[in-house]
């Protein structure tokens, strides 16, 4: 009996783990970085990297965006997989008072806004302080 066919069907498992290995080697060479450049900037007293600037290259916030995703995403797949659930759900969140609905909203913004804007500003800063460091005459 032929068991090729069997590396037909673990060929994507076998992909998908590379791939996995791949990735943490990377977050591994990062983290490196990070602790190489923030070894740097202590011993240099001409970069004003600061501190929130590595925890940005460290993503440190990803697993708060995963639940807050999460929780956004959980009430719509429940009502698609059992509509009676999702019903409930949705009757159960007018219970929730306007105001904290709201403030959660609120939060979640802030979560994904500050995440996107983290990747920004770094880029900002650096422009200006370029920009004051090139002086016209």
């Amino acid at each position: 009996m032929s068991w090729e066919w069997l590396g037909g069907i673990f060929a994507p498992v076998k992909q998908w783990l590379k791939n996995r290995a791949a990735e943490k080697q990377a977050e591994h060479e990062r983290n490196l970085a990070v602790i190489q450049n923030q070894a740097r900037l202590a011993q240099s007293e001409k970069d004003y990297n600061h501190e929130w600037e590595m925890a940005n290259l460290q993503d440190k916030d990803k697993g708060l965006r995963y639940f807050s995703y999460a929780m956004f995403t959980a009430p719509i797949v429940i009502t698609v997989v059992s509509p009676a659930h999702g019903k409930e759900i949705f009757a159960n969140l007018e219970n929730v008072p306007p105001w904290l609905v709201q403030t959660w909203i609120a939060i979640n913004g802030g979560v994904w806004g500050i995440s996107s804007l983290k990747n920004v500003v770094p880029s900002v800063i650096g422009n200006i302080r370029k920009a004051k460091a090139v002086k016209p005459v």
